[in-house]
Parts: C-alpha cells; structure tokens; sequence
C-alpha cells in the first residue's frame, strides 16, 4: 500500500496499525484453543489452516491501515500520495471480500471472526454470526 511513499509520516501510522493487527491475529490464533465457536458456543474449535491465518492477517491488517490513511486523509490538503495508498487499501479490502465469509467458517473461533469482522471493511460485517453473545449483531 505505501509504495514509495515509506519516509512520510503517515506511513509509520499505517506500519505500527498493521503491525499491531498482525500481533493481535497471532495472539488470538495461540489461544484459540481456549475459545468457542462464533456459532455453536462449543469449546474446541477445528484446526485451523496456515493459510487462513495468513489471510486473517492481511485482512486485519489492511483493515487497519485503511482506517488509518482515512484519518489521515481527513487531515491533510490534497496529497497524492496519500490518496493513492488510501484507495490500494480499499482495493486489497474489494480483493478480499469474496473470501471472508468461507475464511470466518474456517476461523471458527469467536475471537478471531470478531477481529477479523470488524476490521475488515466488508458489506456482510454486520450479520449476525453468534446467538446470545451480543457479538456481530444485525445492523
């Protein structure tokens, strides 16, 4: 997303929240073991596949350095540069969406899908996926 643009100031924004997510994907993924299924409450989720955590975390990733290039998008003049790395954010976000739904099922666990649901910026973030915990609720 940042291209050539990694000496400016909101690069190190975007790299620390990407960076951040990325951490939080990885600590969630540890202790999967310990949590539920987003749908059936039961303990002990399926295991999980490399690349579902791989994707998981460019989602989150992405996710987060599109909110911060939108904050910092608010708070600039026109930069081109700025703009650019905004709109290849939302690209990777468009790219990603057909996926998310088949990678929450595979994600299974509770704190996992709500990292990656309300991160990612997505038409379906908002259904409802767990009954009785309050989490995704409907629009």
């Amino acid at each position: 997303m940042l291209a050539e643009q990694s000496e400016v100031a909101w690069s190190d924004a975007v790299t620390a929240a990407s960076a951040a997510a990325a951490w939080w994907a990885g600590f969630f993924t540890v202790i999967r073991h310990r949590g539920v299924h987003h749908i059936t409450l039961e303990p002990h989720p399926s295991p999980l596949h490399e690349q579902a955590l791989s994707t998981a975390v460019s989602v989150v990733a992405h996710g987060m350095a599109t909110r911060v290039l939108e904050a910092a998008l608010r708070n600039s003049d026109d930069n081109p540069a700025l703009r650019a790395a905004y709109c290849r954010a939302i690209e990777a976000g468009i790219c990603a969406e057909p996926e998310l739904p088949r990678l929450i099922d595979e994600l299974a666990e509770l704190r996992l899908v709500d990292l990656v649901s309300t991160t990612a910026r997505w038409r379906g973030r908002f259904t409802k996926y767990a009954g009785g915990t309050g989490a995704g609720q409907v629009e």
